[in-house]
């Protein structure tokens, strides 16, 4: 250890100097705004950085949580690491998060997401939805179906199978019959998506593979071990905690969606502690089924992802150092 502590050092010392030198004409000189010492390191070492092969440098986990409308903050994320240049290696996302994250993971680019936000209605989502939904609802025994939703991804990415992802992608949902987390990573993603996302109580269980899925926010809010498990070394997670303080449940759903939300702000402080950098999107006045908020939350992702990516980068290259400066 002791070797290398040395040549990190020396390599360091090696670096600051070439800087130094390279640098040795003031930025004021070629018009340029005066920039610190520190802001010039930093700068030139995450272009280092994000110039390294995937294989040498640490693996990068986005985990994405549940929320609802809420969870479109993570397009705001995605956006502003996008172009920051941090990589994404692989997400892990439930519900919302795995809306986003499975669009994005099948090669869908961030501003197409954008533009799903202006068209994602409940239709979308169920083919009972309609003007006598609330009727529905409150007196016939039947929950609507979230079909649509599987029929939705569809649409925008094929019959696209796990195997075939531009990023390794996970989700999860539950087990009504037996409480079981169950985490997909294989076969078919619409199906999968449509069962994480498929809120207990508002929609019919999706039976498949023998089993009876709703949204996995019961069991997994915040999936940190879950991107773990698929090899992250390092771990972002975009979370959109609930908001209990701006509205006041007025339906059966909206009383059945914020005890799901109680239970789930339980989850994301014990997840959160185990990321290594969270970014937290705090959406406010929106309910859970508000789609025509989601460009709203899109829009508070963006802001706080911005906020915080000078943090995050210097955070990252902490943790990346040594495969940054080794020689």
């Amino acid at each position: 250890m002791g070797s290398r502590t040395r040549s990190l050092k020396i390599s360091l010392v090696g670096t600051v100097a070439l800087l130094a030198a390279v640098l040795c004409v003031p930025f004021g000189a070629w018009g340029l705004p005066a920039r610190s010492d520190d802001e010039i390191l930093s700068h030139f070492l995450w272009q280092e950085f994000t110039e390294l092969p995937a294989a040498k440098r640490p693996k990068i986990g986005l985990a994405l949580s549940a929320g609802g409308v809420r969870g479109f903050a993570h397009v705001g994320t995605l956006e502003t690491l996008n172009n920051a240049g941090v990589p994404i290696d692989m997400i892990s996302g439930t519900s919302m998060g795995a809306v986003v994250g499975g669009l994005y993971a099948g090669g869908l680019p961030v501003e197409k997401l954008w533009e799903i936000s202006a068209h994602l209605t409940m239709q979308s989502i169920t083919p009972d939805f309609n003007v006598m939904g609330l009727f529905r609802f409150l007196f016939v025994k039947k929950l609507p179906s979230s079909a649509n939703l599987a029929n939705f991804f569809h649409q925008q990415l094929g019959d696209i199978q796990f195997e075939e992802l531009k990023v390794p992608f996970s989700c999860a949902a539950m087990d009504v019959k037996t409480g079981e987390r169950v985490v997909f990573n294989s076969g078919p993603l619409a199906i999968a998506v449509r069962a994480s996302m498929n809120l207990p109580g508002i929609f019919a269980p999706v039976e498949y593979r023998h089993r009876f899925l709703v949204d996995g926010a019961v069991v997994d809010y915040l999936p940190v071990e879950s991107v773990r498990k698929m090899g992250a070394d390092y771990i972002i997670a975009s979370i959109t905690p609930p908001d209990f303080f701006s509205t006041t449940p007025k339906t059966v759903a909206a009383y059945l969606l914020r005890v799901g939300d109680v239970r789930g702000a339980a989850m994301i402080e014990e997840a959160a502690q185990k990321a290594n950098f969270v970014l937290t999107n705090r959406v406010v006045d929106v309910g859970t089924l508000e789609l025509d908020q989601l460009h709203k939350a899109g829009e508070v992702g963006i802001a706080e992802a911005h906020q915080k990516l000078e943090a995050l980068q210097q955070s990252i290259l902490l943790f990346a150092l040594y495969d940054v400066v080794q020689p």
